[in-house]
């Protein structure tokens, strides 16, 4: 049996069914997965294969089967044998997984002796692949080795019938790990401090900043409801305006703050524990700066036991709980990093000595169009596999240079790193080459070949050319927008030709501009860009993208004529000296990006000339739109050299006018995303009419977008087109390298790898 079938008490199962159905034989681990002797006679092992098939343990995954008759020993009796580790690794490590019910009810039972145990866990659940350095999945490969189990926990775990049979982090009050706390002020462990648990609420409570120790990192909890506080986060963490994630004790209280739909209550109880992006219903119950400025709030439940202790005093209703970093640094993960790298910023640290070795972030997922959408991917779903729809020798993807995810491919299966964040610094690149290390040790995978960005600069397209030219490896560049689609492709199981729509910030397209607003004609192979939005410049460059009035100016000058871009109410000097210099021609490296005329339009419809964080002009933008039918800006699409051009003019001419007249921000706002919308879908409907082309694959960071997914879905559904929308791995730049991957597999099958 292979797939996810270690560490989530597979072979209890087995062992439990074998006894019921009077099966005769053995179960074990190796590094392929689950291996079954199995003798009886012919109902009964029937009957053993059918439940095999259908009553896996919760969190067990079996991706496929292999199995062959042999002649009967006469054995009696059913065991369960030590793990064998052999050969190429072909199982995967569980993703950590939330506190189950039973453990719940355990940890609330006064006279349970795990009563208040911070660390309690069973089969079922708890920390898997941030305690693992390798396969196979045993105690001795954990950072549980160094807790020699008491002999009650070790009669559990050698109990073929018992929830925490082979349960490896399996632990209690009496021989596992513990918590301390630590205050900033000295330093040092406050041995008088009988419950760590006890004071950190209470320093919570008060306002203070606590960094906590969590499952794959630290946390930097604040008290949500105190504005001081939330404020005092975001000052010391230097986060002007990006949002905060809050954490809630239940689902009732996650409903008395957002809109909660069923598919949305199902991601925020399943065992991955995600953050969710929900809408707000009660914007008062919270403090001002947890989320200022959109609509959604990003919500998720208590994972760990520790997390259920925190809320169980009932003196805290909602906590920040944001990564224990700087921006763009990685989270911490250690004690002694902790004290070190958050000094000055947290008040106290709430520790523990089980160590994390392997770091991850909290996962972000949001409903779009009744379908879960990935927008981080990371503890929860990492580190098990996403299928590829064509066989890849062993490869490594190494994504783009934002939102950074590595992608380890081998046969069908494609293993995605966690999210690594952005590749700007020293820190970031020593997570990148930890998270490939672990990656390649777990899963006993030497890349054959590389596969990167086209974009020169990008720190992992540099990488992978050093990576390859030191292994003497060859290396395959895929175009930006391109492994989009291909990820969305290759996530549905297509290879054959589609219609592919990739709308994003920023990619390096093959022109030498950067693109960002795409139709193309693709298979996994190849591409050819049929449309694109008109060109823009890009006034100083990345400038641009941290100062979106400069797109405003650049639109409305490109488009409208330098009357029109003179009169804006932008930065007055520097505007004006931006406008000069486009009068004379230096305008900058040109754009057909999604991302940037959202930006434009965010600048002059909301104000909104410089940004906290990445895509915040557009993400305002789509959360002041109205939800009514507002109609629609007029399309213009004209046929270029080479490609057919999406022309913004007359939709920004009416929208500058309606501003003008004071129409409403959300009318305006609604009726430019449905122009969006209706302008690729009307592109794709003139591809078909030449390609008979039926399918659409929707991709990129601005499917992140619902409003615009929504739209374009619709209007290309209307038109009766199959459309895909991504659900296993990010449409964003967190996708880039599966979609990498699956290029270079098909590539590399064909024989065209460059």
């Amino acid at each position: 049996m292979r797939g996810v079938v270690q560490g989530v008490g597979y072979r209890p199962f087995v062992y439990r069914l074998a006894t019921e159905e009077q099966i005769s034989g053995w179960v074990g681990n190796d590094s392929e997965g689950v291996v079954i002797e199995a003798e009886g006679t012919t109902d009964r092992i029937d009957r053993f294969v059918q439940r095999l098939k259908a009553e896996w343990p919760p969190l067990a995954r079996v991706d496929s089967v292999d199995w062959e008759e042999a002649a009967p020993l006469g054995e009696s009796g059913f065991f369960i044998h030590a793990s064998h580790h052999g050969g190429n690794a072909r199982t995967g490590i569980p993703a950590d997984a939330a506190t189950c019910d039973d453990c719940q009810r355990e940890l609330n039972d006064l006279a349970d002796r795990r009563y208040g145990y911070a660390f309690l866990n069973c089969t079922n659940c708890g920390p898997r692949f941030t305690i693992t350095r390798s396969v196979p999945y045993d105690r001795p490969q954990t950072s549980m080795a160094s807790f020699t189990m008491c002999p009650a926990c070790q009669r559990e775990y050698d109990a073929p019938l018992n929830r925490r049979f082979h349960a490896q982090p399996n632990a209690c009050p009496a021989c596992g790990p513990a918590l301390q706390f630590v205050a900033a002020a000295n330093g040092t462990a406050q041995s008088k401090i009988q419950n760590p648990l006890t004071e950190t609420i209470h320093r919570l409570a008060r306002g203070e900043i606590i960094a906590i120790k969590g499952v794959g990192g630290f946390h930097l909890a604040v008290d949500a409801t105190n504005e001081h506080a939330v404020q005092l986060l975001r000052q010391r963490k230097h986060r002007a305006g990006k949002p905060f994630a809050v954490m809630v004790k239940d689902l009732a209280a996650v409903r008395r703050l957002c809109e909660v739909s069923d598919a949305e209550s199902h991601l925020l109880t399943g065992p991955e524990r995600p953050i969710v992006l929900l809408r707000k219903r009660n914007l008062t119950a919270l403090a001002p700066s947890v989320a200022p400025g959109i609509p959604w709030l990003g919500v998720f439940l208590p994972y760990a036991p520790l997390h259920h202790l925190l809320f169980a005093s009932g003196q805290l209703a909602a906590l920040v709980m944001t990564s224990a970093n700087l921006s763009d640094e990685p989270i911490c993960i250690d004690n002694s990093e902790a004290r070190e790298r958050l000094d000055g910023i947290a008040d106290g640290f709430l520790m523990h000595n089980r160590e994390i070795l392997q770091r991850c972030d909290d996962s972000v997922m949001a409903i779009v169009e009744g379908l879960p959408q990935v927008i981080r991917r990371a503890r929860g779903y990492v580190p098990l596999p996403v299928a590829l729809p064509v066989s890849a020798p062993p490869l490594l993807a190494v994504g783009g240079q934002m939102k950074s995810v590595l992608t380890l491919a081998r046969g069908v299966e494609a293993f995605q790193s966690q999210h690594l964040g952005d590749l700007e610094d020293r820190s970031a690149l020593e997570f990148f080459e930890s998270a490939l290390g672990h990656l390649q040790s777990t899963f006993e995978v030497t890349p054959e070949f590389i596969a990167h960005d086209l974009h020169p600069d990008y720190f992992s397209t540099l990488w992978a050319v050093e990576y390859a030219r030191a292994h003497h490896l060859p290396v395959i560049g895929v175009q930006h927008h391109h492994a989009h689609i291909a990820s969305c492709m290759a996530e549905h199981g297509r290879t054959d030709k589609v219609i592919g729509i990739a709308l994003d910030g920023t990619g390096y397209g093959t022109d030498g501009t950067v693109w960002g607003g795409e139709v193309m004609i693709a298979d996994l192979c190849e591409f050819r860009r049929v449309a694109h939005l008109r060109p823009l410049p890009m006034p100083g460059g990345s400038k641009a993208i941290e100062q979106p009035w400069r797109m405003a100016l650049s639109a409305v000058y490109t488009l409208l004529g330098g009357d029109a871009a003179g009169a804006l109410e932008l930065p007055e000097h520097e505007s004006q000296l931006l406008l000069q210099w486009m009068k004379r021609g230096q305008v900058g490296v040109l754009t057909s990006s999604c991302g940037r005329l959202f930006d434009a339009v965010a600048a002059l419809v909301l104000g909104r000339h410089t940004v906290d964080y990445e895509a915040q002009a557009a993400i305002e933008l789509e959360g002041v739109a109205s939800e009514d039918d507002c109609g629609c800006y007029p399309v213009d699409i004209t046929t270029g050299k080479e490609a057919l051009i999406i022309e913004p003019a007359q939709m920004l001419r009416q929208l500058i006018s309606e501003l003008h007249l004071r129409i409403p921000v959300g009318e305006i706002s609604a009726r430019f995303h449905a122009w969006m919308a209706a302008s690729f879908a009307q592109v794709a409907q003139r591809v078909r009419e030449k390609t008979h082309l039926e399918t659409v694959c929707l991709s990129g960071g601005s499917m992140h977008n619902r409003i615009l997914t929504r739209l374009l879905r619709r209007e290309l559904e209307t038109m009766g087109f199959q459309v895909l929308l991504q659900t296993k791995v990010s449409p964003g730049d967190g996708g880039l390298s599966y979609g990498q991957a699956a290029v270079a597999a098909a590539r590399i099958q064909r024989g065209l790898q460059r």
